[in-house]
């Protein structure tokens, strides 16, 4: 391929390092990496998130890649990322088992040839960090019940989930980052972290009973539907990414990460709720009413620490803390 000095080209590495398929990064400014049909660019693979990555142009010229809460989560040259990174010409992005690099072929000016000295607040002004809590839950087994109730039934289901977790959500402040399936990611932020977190807690609890009651009501489902939780605190990058429509502001950073990891861990470890540790500290004594647990996880050097509770036990919490929320 000719070096136009004005492209830039994801390559898809195969066996070798030899180039398979390829990608222009032009017309647009941002690129969305995925499984799912409504990426930019479709990665057909099991070990690829639905929504797995994405890469941003700037205006001047500098690209981003920043991860969107993947399972697998997205290596660029070997080395993790949780926060918005810098591409440069010839740099390998991992995303499972599948390897991209990153061609850039432009002139650069004087001004553009310290790039890796340039910090974030610099490229991304419409970024900020800011301290945010994150809740993942999702319907369990959800796969093979939908297998058994068609598509016409399993998408009734998530349509009057997805409407009735919407509402609980908004009902306690948080906003809706994303639905994937029939799994939520919602965030707190501004006020209190402590009121954050506990409005995580409530909608947690709320959507669990709610989940059960649709469940009941949809005659072909044989067995009480569940779900998981985990909620996780700490420093994220907030912000327009540059997408269009109302969904521009979306929340990355490892927080999010490791909130869907704890998530699911909640099968693993047979636990309805995982509880962060950076969480638990705005919690009224969380020590007293939910279990310590440590986990390993993979990709992460040392155990996780986290508290892990039912339903039951954290609707007890609720109702045994409430005057001290006040």
């Amino acid at each position: 391929m000719a070096e136009n000095p004005e492209q830039t080209v994801l390559h898809e590495l195969g066996p070798g390092g030899a180039s398979g398929n390829s990608w222009n990064l032009t017309g647009k400014n941002t690129f969305k990496i995925g499984r799912g049909p409504t990426n930019d660019i479709v990665l057909p693979y099991s070990w690829v998130s639905r929504k797995h990555t994405m890469i941003r142009r700037e205006n001047d010229g500098i690209f981003h890649i920043m991860d969107l809460g993947s399972s697998n989560g997205t290596y660029l040259n070997n080395k993790q990322i949780h926060s918005p990174a810098i591409l440069n010409n010839g740099d390998l992005i991992t995303l499972g088992r599948t390897t991209i690099r990153f061609d850039q072929f432009i002139e650069k000016t004087e001004q553009e040839e310290d790039i890796s000295e340039l910090t974030l607040d610099m490229t991304i002004a419409h970024i900020k960090k800011e301290i945010v809590t994150i809740l993942v839950c999702d319907i369990h087994e959800f796969t093979s019940l939908s297998e058994k109730l068609g598509n016409k039934h399993s998408s009734k289901l998530l349509q009057f989930w997805t409407q009735k977790v919407g509402a609980i959500i908004k009902e306690h402040d948080g906003l809706i980052d994303k639905f994937i399936g029939a799994a939520v990611m919602a965030t707190w932020t501004g006020g209190t972290v402590m009121s954050g977190a506990r409005n995580a807690l409530r909608s947690a609890l709320e959507i669990s009973q709610a989940t059960k009651k649709i469940g009941e009501s949809i005659p072909e489902i044989k067995h009480p539907l569940s779900i998981g939780a985990a909620i996780n605190t700490g420093e994220a990058m907030l912000g327009n990414m540059g997408l269009t429509g109302p969904r521009d502001s979306t929340v990355i950073g490892d927080v999010v990460n490791l909130a869907f990891k704890l998530k699911s861990m909640t099968e693993q470890d047979e636990a309805d709720v995982i509880i962060g540790a950076e969480t638990a500290r705005y919690l009224d004594n969380p020590a007293k009413y939910f279990d310590k647990k440590t986990f390993e996880i993979k990709g992460r050097t040392g155990r996780i620490n986290a508290h892990a509770c039912s339903f039951d036990q954290l609707a007890y919490y609720l109702s045994a803390t409430a005057t001290h929320s006040r």
